[in-house]
């Protein structure tokens, strides 16, 4: 449990309690319903602001677009906007929202392959300054919208970058994957944009991964960024004002584990991007802003040994620890016991696939036992579903004190709501 203790550094034991920052959980868990997830806003302000002076000590024109996706929590929302966050949206329902939370249109990014007619015209009519686009189609659709209301609408093209074959087998979003356009054919985008006059070349945006934690995987999209946009440049006359390198870092303490640092990315991107002063860089951070900001406590249900392999469920599963395939989830007991058998830790589902974390654990854990599930802020509560268990509650530490921020499905209200 040490390298855990490391990498997230707000926990700690004391007298064998597990605590958070300085409070006790098994006295903060008397306020809640568990299971539950809990919101830790002091790590996610730390997280950003974390991000913001490590990567400003080399890039001073920075744009952080939250990746809403991540999670939908208001009182989130809120506070990355507090905290002067921008916000990065894909769909209509998540541009209403974050207008809803106080984000300016000039503090959206609006993304997605397959914006509809009337998404696009809402955000284009209300004034978005950042729109990436992924289709010859979408760009006319837009330039249509633009010659409507007749503005000059600034767009920005995502593109598919030229990699080597062994970092393409790697990524999460390969060259034939439906996100962004082949890099080669995003020059006639360009093209069709320095010919009309309703539309305005705003820069480049690229995202093609997620977990990400390779400082040499950025060395080479840097390099290949620095050559698309020269050559672009230089045979379109025009100026790539803002490079979008998407979201896709892991939590704050996955990169600790790994050994990456934000301060380091930050100086690749200015020794290789050429004009940087000129330049603004947008990062869309999702993961690495609210992955490790929350936690879920559960109760442990049963223990089996099966196959000579020993199982302990709880009652926090794949409905709501969405996505597990691209998740990194790390249990830790709230009362420490000591070390034991290695055990599998699995959620209630009757499903194979609802295996909390494939690496087993080895402390001492037994039925009625309270466990906490560290790094799952990120995609879970957004993606969360009614299968077969209600959704838990969701609570707030803040400063010591426990709030109530959401409440969890009633039984009673998801058979209203199949029944009638």
């Amino acid at each position: 449990m040490k390298a855990l203790l490391d990498s997230f550094d707000y926990l700690s034991f004391k007298d064998n309690i597990l605590h958070i920052y300085s409070t006790n959980l098994m006295e903060a868990i008397s306020a809640m319903q568990i299971p539950c997830y809990l919101f830790l806003p002091e790590r996610f302000s730390d997280n950003y602001n974390y991000f913001v002076s490590s990567m400003t000590k080399y890039l001073p024109n920075l744009m952080v677009a939250y990746a809403l996706k991540a999670n939908y929590l208001g009182s989130l929302l809120k506070l990355a906007k507090k905290l002067g966050s921008g916000v990065e949206v894909m769909s209509l329902f998540e541009f209403l929202l974050a207008k809803r939370a106080g984000f300016k249109t000039n503090e959206i990014v609006v993304n997605g392959p397959a914006k509809s007619k009337s998404e696009l015209e809402h955000t284009i009519k209300e004034g978005i300054t950042y729109v990436n686009v992924d289709s010859f189609n979408e760009l006319k659709t837009i330039e249509e919208m633009a010659q409507k209301y007749s503005i000059t609408q600034p767009v920005t093209i995502r593109i598919h970058p030229q990699l080597s074959e062994q970092t393409e087998k790697r990524l999460l979003i390969k060259k034939n994957s439906k996100l962004g356009i082949d890099y080669a054919r995003a020059r006639k985008l360009y093209k069709y944009i320095k010919k009309s006059p309703y539309l305005q070349v705003k820069g480049i945006h690229l995202h093609v991964g997620t977990n990400l934690s390779s400082h040499d995987f950025y060395s080479e999209l840097l390099v290949f960024i620095n050559d698309y946009i020269t050559d672009l440049e230089a045979k379109l006359g025009f100026f790539i004002e803002t490079i979008n390198l998407g979201g896709g870092l892991a939590s704050r303490a996955q990169l600790k584990e790994k050994g990456f640092k934000l301060e380091f990315l930050a100086k690749q991107i200015k020794e290789t991007i050429d004009g940087i002063k000129e330049r603004k860089i947008i990062f869309e951070p999702g993961r690495y802003l609210v992955g490790d900001s929350f936690i879920a406590i559960a109760n442990v249900l049963r223990i089996k040994k099966s196959w000579g392999r020993r199982w302990a469920f709880i009652d926090v599963g794949a409905n709501t620890l969405i996505p597990l395939r691209y998740s990194n989830f790390f249990l830790i007991p709230v009362v420490n016991k000591g070390s034991d058998q290695p055990t599998h830790i699995g959620g209630p589902l009757c499903l194979p696939v609802d295996v909390i974390s494939e690496k087993a654990i080895n402390f001492n854990i037994e039925e009625n036992d309270r466990v906490v599930i560290l790094n799952c802020g990120a995609y879970t509560l957004s993606m969360s579903e009614q299968f077969g268990y209600p959704r838990p509650p969701i609570f707030e530490l803040n400063n010591g004190k426990i709030a109530l921020l959401k409440e969890g499905d009633r039984i009673s209200e998801m058979i209203k709501f199949w029944m009638e």
